[in-house]
């Protein structure tokens, strides 16, 4: 259903988009033909590059039509939201010469769009860095490091994830949260050479699954999370040298998968709320019911903060929380935008980022 839902926007938006770039703007002759069979080659490898995407050994030639490929997705993406907002204006006029003028301006816009969104993903995440006041503390404070969707793919370098993972280890945390969506592609023979072994902090790296990790398959994650010494939080808590909490469930999606369904109760079971709890779930939704308990601070991904149009535009009203740092029933959330991103590489107003939370006692 998702593919049938996915493949009619993709090849109507298409249509829509070629309409109203060849009739807006008057192609004919050479340009016309230029336009139309670059347009329909690009758009058919962008298709096949979701196919060829998966493959386990991907080749240099591989990489590159996938790369291609996404960022046509996010171009496309750019593009029908564009000229869908500018059709609006066709209310103020018809004549021709308003609808190129109209066009060839957000067609202007698509263009350094898509280049400034590309541009946007270039060199290392943000370090984000936040201070929160806790009054049941047992230590004079905490250093949590929070990432979440760093979406390894078949493009994705070596080089990318282990600075990453410097970048972690520099902040100096005394526990690193894992949120979720760690790979696109099968990482049980490679983990190792993305230094995701390397990971450095006092109390260790807890993790969560997301919704990517059931679609590339749940076993493979935990065998992962095994080899590189993340300890996944499956609807469960622990108690970390006895000064406070760390749980976390698993994401709705398990339940389509017929894996451990999301259980929040259970995961808070037994736990004793005079000491800090720290709540991890992939996506931020679920703080709508773990607020009800005295957690101090859920930590979640998922939405990316949209990453480019519209899908930004879409979370923001989709999700109440939708990135940054919240507080509703005297306990927080962190939405982070994610360490990577997904798909295309590829964000107009946010940044990838790291995120640093720093529990300090009153």
């Amino acid at each position: 259903m998702f593919f049938i839902v996915f493949l009619s926007i993709y090849i109507l938006g298409n249509a829509y988009i070629i309409y109203r770039v060849i009739h807006d703007l008057k192609l004919h002759g050479i340009a016309l033909t230029i336009f139309v069979a670059f347009y329909l080659i690009i758009t058919f490898l962008s298709v096949y590059s979701f196919r060829i995407s998966r493959f386990s050994n991907p080749t240099i030639s591989t990489k590159i039509l996938t790369e291609i490929g996404y960022i046509w997705l996010g171009i496309f993406s750019i593009s029908l939201t564009y000229l869908l907002i500018s059709h609006l204006l066709f209310i103020f006029g018809h004549t021709p010469k308003f609808r190129y003028n109209t066009t060839l301006i957000t067609v202007i816009l698509i263009v350094i769009s898509s280049i400034y969104s590309i541009i946007n993903t270039c060199g290392d995440p943000k370090v984000r860095e936040y201070e929160i006041k806790v009054p049941n503390l047992p230590m004079d404070k905490l250093t949590i490091v929070q990432l979440a969707d760093i979406h390894i793919d078949v493009t994705t370098k070596y080089d990318t994830v282990k600075k990453i993972v410097e970048i972690t280890n520099s902040l100096n945390p005394d526990i690193i949260a894992f949120v979720g969506d760690l790979a696109d592609t099968d990482i049980t023979k490679t983990y190792d050479k993305y230094g995701l072994l390397n990971f450095k902090s006092k109390y260790g790296t807890f993790a969560v699954s997301g919704n990517h990790e059931y679609y590339r398959g749940i076993t493979k994650y935990e065998y992962v999370c095994d080899k590189i010494n993340f300890k996944l939080l499956n609807n469960e808590n622990i108690l970390v040298d006895d000064k406070f909490y760390v749980a976390g469930i698993t994401d709705k999606t398990s339940i389509a998968f017929n894996y451990k369904p999301l259980n929040i109760e259970k995961s808070l079971d037994k736990i004793d709320f005079n000491r800090p709890v720290i709540f991890l779930s992939h996506q931020p939704n679920p703080f709508f019911e773990s607020q009800k308990y005295p957690i101090t601070i859920q930590l979640s991904g998922h939405t990316h903060a949209g990453q480019i149009p519209p899908f930004d535009i879409i979370e923001y009203f989709l999700y109440k929380y939708f990135c940054g740092l919240y507080k509703d029933n005297n306990s927080y959330i962190y939405v982070t935008t994610g360490t990577r991103w997904w798909g295309p590489p590829m964000r107009l107003f946010s940044k990838s980022e790291i995120v640093k939370i720093t529990l300090v006692k009153i």
